[in-house]
């Protein structure tokens, strides 16, 4: 009898013994298999621009798209220049935004493009984007006029603008800011100055390119410099079409949001005091037969609200201003290369570089004198 009770005894330790054996093989091999399809592989599709697909949980796909355009054309590029900005006459189908800062590119044409809108915001009735002593307070229509260029360490000419990335001594600050911590030279990976020299990171503020995580090399932004990280569902993705929204943005939580050049848009305006009606991220229409993508009569939309639009082609961001759709869906832009416009057509190429998305984010009404009627529309969808 003894001799049973302990067989059974150690029949049981073992059965446990294979039983938790068994769990932690299905533990490790689930493991493996969340691995396989969540990890993905950066594809370089051009110098300037690239793709990863990351798969949710749910199942759903997120394209990861990392552009990186270059601060001057790329050789051999012409682009359609116009001497001034069309009058907007609407019944001939032709209406553009007149105000808006044309800047140069400064440490990333996302951001960049970025600045420019809140530029214009902020000398229509949001006079909190931009605070410094330049032009008596209100953000200058061209950068250039009121800030320097300046020499990085990789030797590169860069110019400046404080709304696009801060630097000590540039706008009368006095501290470390995105230059600073963020910037060696173009298409560094890192280690960033602030790291390498062992000093404490600035509080972010007063720039798009703190917020959007441009030039940042640390996990999760991963950028190098002059890069900025954007999301898009894949198509077939989403219930709501080919529309990434901040809120989405934020329930995949921080690696996602703050690594999202969209949701930067959005805590930039946040931090300066202003609310976010509406931000997202959309493919466009025409790209890649997207159906349900965003359409040149929601980008006129856009414009006849009194918004520029950021817009995205493979390995470059500008803004959008205008259009006149009495020839072929024309765009009429502001491209970060020079203080002029300049034209495309929705959905094509630029300086060699297709049109495949853009960004939209909303701001409230506000209650400041000189706010714009505008306002109070509401996004077309």
């Amino acid at each position: 009898m003894k001799n049973l009770n302990t067989k059974l005894f150690l029949n049981r330790v073992y059965l446990h013994k294979l039983t938790f054996f068994l769990l932690a093989l299905i533990i490790m091999t689930a493991s493996i298999c969340i691995v396989k399809t969540t990890e993905a592989e950066e594809i370089a599709h051009s110098k300037y621009y690239s793709t990863e697909q990351i798969t949710l949980p749910d199942g759903k796909i997120l394209e990861k798209s990392i552009i990186n355009g270059p601060p001057t054309p790329p050789p051999g590029i012409e682009r359609a220049t116009l001497s001034s900005l069309p009058e907007p006459n609407k019944a001939a189908g032709l209406n553009t935004i007149s105000d808006v800062p044309a800047f140069t590119w400064c440490f990333g044409c996302s951001a960049t493009s970025a600045a420019m809108i809140a530029g214009y915001y902020d000398r229509h009735g949001y006079s909190n984007m931009y605070t410094g002593p330049a032009n008596n307070g209100k953000m200058p229509l061209n950068n250039n006029t009121y800030w320097t260029t300046w020499v990085d360490s990789y030797g590169g000419t860069r110019n400046r603008c404080p709304l696009s990335a801060t630097q000590n001594g540039v706008d009368g600050r006095v501290t470390r800011g995105h230059v600073d911590d963020y910037w060696l030279g173009i298409d560094n990976a890192g280690p960033d100055p602030f790291v390498t020299n062992g000093w404490t990171e600035h509080t972010l503020g007063e720039c798009t390119a703190d917020y959007m995580g441009t030039n940042q090399a640390p996990d999760p932004m991963n950028n190098v410099d002059g890069s900025t990280t954007f999301f898009y569902w894949t198509e077939g993705s989403s219930a709501d079409g080919d529309k990434i929204t901040a809120a989405q943005i934020f329930s995949f939580g921080a690696t996602y949001y703050n690594s999202s050049g969209m949701y930067g848009i959005k805590e930039f305006y946040e931090s300066r005091g202003y609310t976010v009606v509406e931000a997202y991220n959309q493919k466009i229409y025409p790209y890649l037969a997207h159906t349900t993508g965003f359409t040149y009569a929601q980008y006129k939309a856009e414009i006849d609200a009194g918004r520029p639009v950021l817009i995205n082609v493979t390995g470059h961001t500008m803004i959008g201003i205008g259009y006149d759709d009495s020839s072929s869906n024309l765009m009429y832009i502001h491209d970060t290369w020079d203080h002029l416009t300049h034209t495309m057509i929705w959905g094509g190429d630029y300086s060699g570089m297709t049109h495949y998305a853009v960004t939209i984010v909303v701001l409230e009404e506000s209650n400041e004198n000189g706010a714009m009627p505008w306002m109070n529309l509401l996004l077309l969808n």
